[in-house]
């Protein structure tokens, strides 16, 4: 699998595993960690591959996330394998911004925002200062509230 799609993958999983969404990284992580010790049947704070069944999209991805290759998989390497992956995830994002910066200014405006359709869509609604342009941070900021909103609904 590739590294996009085992971020969305495992992303997804800690979401869908949860029935009540954390609202910050710390509550995040909290769930994250309730679920693992909740699939820990024997609480060695490891997960075998029958073990990880109940977080399916960790089972799915056992293999990646397990790095020590010892055939199970630790708390820590699953927070690892998500922490890298969304660390990828924003510089690829990053990398979009800066390509479609086509003057170099650290700022999209419309036209050069076309680039990124999803910030083409929500323009205004990214704009805080309403410049008619808008930076990484708005976007970053934007996404962030954006999927706080998510988990409340």
């Amino acid at each position: 699998m590739n590294p996009t799609k085992l971020a969305i993958a495992l992303a997804t999983a800690v979401a869908l595993s949860s029935p009540i969404l954390a609202l910050s990284a710390e509550e995040h992580g909290s769930r994250m960690e309730a679920h693992f010790k909740a699939a820990d049947k024997d609480n060695d704070g490891s997960l075998t591959r029958e073990e990880a069944t109940t977080m399916p999209r960790v089972a799915k991805n056992f293999d990646a996330i397990d790095a020590d290759k010892n055939g199970t998989v630790t708390l820590d390497e699953l927070q690892a394998t998500m922490n890298k992956m969304a660390k990828e995830m924003h510089e690829r994002g990053a990398q979009r911004f800066n390509a479609a910066d086509s003057n170099g200014d650290g700022t999209l405006d419309k036209e050069e925002a076309k680039a990124m359709p999803r910030v083409t869509k929500n323009f205004d609604a990214i704009d805080a200062d309403k410049s008619s342009a808008v930076t990484w941070k708005e976007i970053h900021d934007y996404m962030m509230a954006h999927r706080q909103d998510r988990k409340k609904s």
